[in-house]
């Protein structure tokens, strides 16, 4: 019985075997690196249309030429794939870009000799003589740089200087300069082209203070003078630093908001013409039967923010153009109001149109009977009193038209107020929006809702002190200087209308304060004011003034408004507070967990609020934005958490490590990228998970180079190990400040100053005294 399960088996497996043989094989050969966004799109867009084909099996290999594209890099790669697919047949190979296609044809006899070759994203085909290669089809890779120019000149005329940025260290860059020198330039005659080729510190010099008239070109920018590889994501975000500048492009990924655009080359429908041509040799097409080459369908692209920006108009544009980002209509926010509109305007006009017929109707039954009155004097008493009864009667339909009309306005007006009311609530729950922000806006709702009111404020007393948060009128500015006490507030717990509110301050407030108070606040009438309770230690004022001199008053109804609509305040400042507190919980929460991390080795608290503030200090001397600023001062001190899971004997063994206790030791930053797994600790996971890398690319875990390693970690790195070498430990002595120095600038055999940003080693070599001073008061 078991040999009859046996065969059985076999069989299966033979059977399946066969019918995996049948499927058909695809080769994609990409030249760049996984995470490069222009090769990924050229891949999204063949799978697009290879992956609806379940017969295929698809095999993706990267030259990752960009990075090790040198010819020892490209030998290599040729000898491991022989090793991988020696004896294996393709049915179709795809060439994504030069550099792959490059590779195909100088191995094409040895390695794919037979096999039809479909290319996708050549630059510069003229380069290849493809009408004598009759096994190769595909399409190439055009950039439109003088159409897109020229409409780039039309759109801005005053334009004397264009700032090209395109490096001069990869093949393309080098192709797209020669282009534009050899090319563009001599057609485009007054205009200056100054190249930007060397670095993202040379175009940020250039592009921060750009000379006047100018416009910017973003070609290709790969590879620096240093070596320094950037993927196209990172130079298009780059770009939007410089906001003032009209950046235009021919290229689909770097259309970020901050460029205006140009005729733009698609990697997606590139990547999918590719994929239908391997479809139709899939399907039994001689390749030769193909054309060599085709052309890609290049559009007009720009972006909705870019266009308003710069105040260009959507009509000046090439027609069909494509807008990104374009903002959503009014239906699209508010479809239930559109609709209510759109239900009541007709049937308030088809209602207002009826009365209408109906009162010429009636005055042209009171003209028959004028007439009738002169015709028959006879019947004058009974007409007469006819055409009163009927006068009367036409005089309370004109009323009911009046009023109809007016209950109209004040849909119109209710309608109004709906819209403003939800564009304030949408904003209670939105953490982006500052205090003074909303406050401001929800004034300004006030004033609008409430005619009578001129001017207004906000104001919040918490403890003992009180200040202002926002005004609209009075100089805030002003009233924000003083130090007012919570003793020198007016509170009222229901709204109240108050008469010359100043006056009543002058018990409560010391004169000098007093004086500036009627410095910085227009002359007042009436206040309405209400003091809000938000918790035992907070109050939130809210008043409205009327000018002095203003024949106005508030009403009861603008009253009741007023009251109803303090509740939306209330409920922003309590959830504003709430996240505030949940904030707070979670760095909390993250001080005791580095606690508990450094009391597993032998570091102790000293060592977490050096390495805190110390990595601050260098984030502030980067110039990184205040609130990056201090996600590394709370979150730096989870650097080393992952060595929770580190047993306690290994960390703290005396003297040196086995390779497999030091092998448990370089696990702890993986450790740490699942603990961190939050998207609140997302700054404390890129610590933890990349300090120990090096910039030279010699660190671990994933031997990342560069900028490659995110500035939160290089910094916390570096001062790790600064704070490591002045630290004691059981297997060394401590070193003093100036050892310390000379290990990180000159090294020693453990470290080498290339394991750090050089931005960083200056700042320490600038800064070294107040490192030291830092450090000695934390010693302290």
């Amino acid at each position: 019985m078991k040999k009859n399960y046996k065969a059985l088996f076999l069989l299966l497996l033979f059977i399946l075997s066969g019918i995996y043989s049948l499927a058909s094989t695809v080769l994609i050969l990409n030249s760049y690196n996984p995470g490069l966004s222009w090769s990924d799109r050229e891949l999204e867009g063949i799978n697009s249309i290879l992956e609806d084909e379940e017969s295929i099996n698809i095999y993706v290999e990267y030259l990752d030429s960009k990075r090790f594209g040198d010819d020892n890099s490209l030998n290599i790669f040729k000898e491991y794939f022989e090793r991988k697919f020696g004896g294996f047949t393709f049915d179709v190979v795809i060439a994504l870009d030069n550099n792959a296609f490059d590779f195909v044809l100088s191995n094409y006899e040895s390695l794919f000799l037979g096999i039809p070759i479909v290319y996708t994203g050549i630059n510069y085909y003229q380069e290849y003589d493809l009408s004598k290669l009759d096994f190769v089809s595909g399409i190439v890779e055009i950039h439109d740089i003088k159409e897109t120019l020229e409409l780039a000149l039309d759109l801005h005329p005053t334009t004397k200087n264009v700032y090209v940025v395109v490096d001069n260290q990869t093949k393309t860059g080098e192709l797209f300069k020669q282009e534009v020198e050899n090319d563009i330039t001599p057609q485009f005659k007054g205009i200056n082209f100054i190249f930007l080729t060397d670095s993202l510190d040379q175009i940020k010099q250039e592009l921060d203070t750009p000379l006047k008239n100018s416009i910017a070109l973003l070609l290709a920018f790969s590879k620096d003078i240093y070596g320094n590889f950037y993927d196209y994501t990172q130079v298009e975000e780059y770009m939007g630093e410089f906001e003032k500048l009209p950046i235009y492009t021919t290229s689909s990924v770097y259309m970020g908001n901050n460029v205006v655009g140009g005729k733009i080359t698609s990697a997606y429908d590139q990547g999918r013409k590719a994929g239908e041509i391997a479809i139709d040799l899939l399907s039994g097409v001689d390749i030769k039967e193909l054309p060599r080459i085709y052309f890609p369908d290049n559009k007009y692209v720009f972006n909705f923010p870019a266009l308003e920006r710069f105040g260009i108009s959507i009509k000046s544009l090439p027609v069909n153009s494509t807008i990104q980002n374009k903002p959503p209509s009014f239906y699209e926010n508010y479809p239930i109001i559109f609709w209510i509109i759109m239900i009541l305007v007709p049937f308030s006009i088809i209602f207002i149109y009826i009365l209408r017929e109906d009162n010429l109707k009636l005055y042209s039954l009171l003209n028959e009977l004028n007439e009738a009155k002169e015709e028959a004097q006879s019947y004058n008493e009974e007409l007469t009193a006819a055409n009163e009864q009927l006068t009367s009667y036409n005089e309370e339909l004109m009323s009911q038209n009046e009023e109809i009309e007016s209950s109209y306005q004040e849909i119109e007006q209710l309608n109004n107020k709906i819209i403003h009311l939800l564009e304030i609530i949408s904003e209670v729950g939105d953490e982006k929006v500052k205090v003074k922000d909303f406050f401001q806006k929800f004034l300004n709702t006030l004033i609008i809702e409430i005619p009578e009111a001129d001017y207004g404020s906000a104001s919040i007393i918490e403890g003992d002190s009180w200040r202002f948060l926002a005004t609209l009128g009075h100089d805030i500015n002003g009233l924000k200087s003083l130090d007012l006490k919570k003793s020198y507030a007016f509170i009222v717990e229901e709204s109240k209308v108050l008469d010359s509110v100043l006056s009543l301050d002058e018990e409560r407030m010391p004169k000098d304060v007093l004086n500036l108070m009627y410095k910085f606040t227009k002359p007042i009438k009436f206040t309405l004011l209400k003091t809000i309770k938000i918790d035992e230690n907070r109050d939130l004022n809210i008043s409205l003034d009327i000018k002095k001199g203003s024949d106005e008053n508030f009403s009861e109804e603008s009253v009741k408004f007023f009251d109803s609509l303090l509740n939306v305040a209330k409920m922003f400042f309590v959830n504003r507070l709430r996240t505030q507190e949940i904030k707070n919980a979670y760095t909390t929460f993250a001080s005791k967990l580095s606690i508990l991390a450094e009391s597993h080795d032998e570091n102790s608290k000293k060592h977490i609020y050096r390495v805190s503030e110390l990595s601050a200090f260098f984030a502030e001397k980067l110039d990184l934005p205040k609130e990056q600023v201090e996600k590394i001062r709370d979150f730096s001190s989870l650097h080393d958490v992952g060595k929770l899971f580190v047993p306690a004997e290994i960390l703290n063994k005396p003297g040196k490590l086995n390779e497999k206790e030091w092998e448990e030791v370089r696990k702890h930053p993986l450790y740490a990228d699942n603990l961190l797994d939050d998207p609140y600790f997302e700054t404390a996971r890129k610590i933890a998970l990349y300090h120990h890398e090096h910039y030279d690319g010699s660190g671990y875990p994933f031997r990342l180079r560069g900028e490659q390693i995110p500035i939160e970690a290089q910094i916390v790195g570096l001062v790790d190990v600064y704070d490591a070498l002045r630290s004691k430990r059981s297997y060394k002595k401590a070193f003093s400040h100036r050892e310390a120095i000379e290990v990180l600038l000159h090294g020693d055999n453990r470290t080498k100053p290339e394991h750090f940003n050089p931005k960083l080693l200056e700042i320490l070599k600038r800064y070294e005294k107040d490192i030291e001073e830092m450090y000695k008061n934390y010693e302290e």
